[in-house]
């Protein structure tokens, strides 16, 4: 169930901020900035998504001593949407790890040889095979995020939360 918390204008206005910055993190910095590396830098698809995950760290870094900010200083409202925004990248840091899991089987010789075998762009087909396996799941963790994100913005913007998270996360 979702409760109302009094909360001015402002307020209002910082707790978007804080699912504004994550969603510009799934969108800006994962999509955007992934494909942008690739296009336009010509970089490999897997320094493309290592460097936007390396942003996507310091920001997430970001939230969490924002968020313990916003605990000593801000409105309940405010740094319960920070909260919020902090707990929603467990998705994203899922996405990470299991990203660098697939992809570092390769890199340790942990996976059958496709003797010698090369896709269209020249590189091992196992290889090829293993960064898409990393790389799908990742890419709907962050859509799967955009869309949370968004929808949290809407309703720090109506100073909405729901009241399971608000009794987890006490005043």
């Amino acid at each position: 169930m979702i409760i109302k918390i009094d909360a001015t204008e402002q307020a209002r206005k910082s707790a978007k901020a804080a699912h504004e910055l994550f969603t510009i993190n799934a969108i800006l910095v994962h999509v955007i900035g992934a494909l942008g590396l690739i296009k336009l830098l010509n970089t490999s698809l897997n320094i493309a998504v290592i460097s936007a995950i390396s942003i996507s760290v310091v920001i997430i870094i970001y939230t969490y001593f924002r968020t313990k900010k916003a605990k000593k200083n801000d409105t309940y409202l405010v740094y319960l949407h920070w909260q919020l925004s902090f707990n929603r990248y467990k998705i994203l840091i899922i996405a990470y790890g299991f990203y660098f899991l697939v992809t570092s089987l390769t890199a340790l010789g942990l996976v059958i040889g496709d003797s010698g075998v090369s896709s269209m762009d020249g590189t091992s087909i196992t290889d090829s095979i293993l960064t898409l396996l990393g790389i799908v799941p990742l890419f709907f963790a962050v859509l799967v995020s955009a869309v949370l994100g968004s929808g949290s913005m809407f309703n720090a913007g109506r100073s909405e939360i729901e009241q399971k998270f608000s009794q987890k996360y006490p005043q």
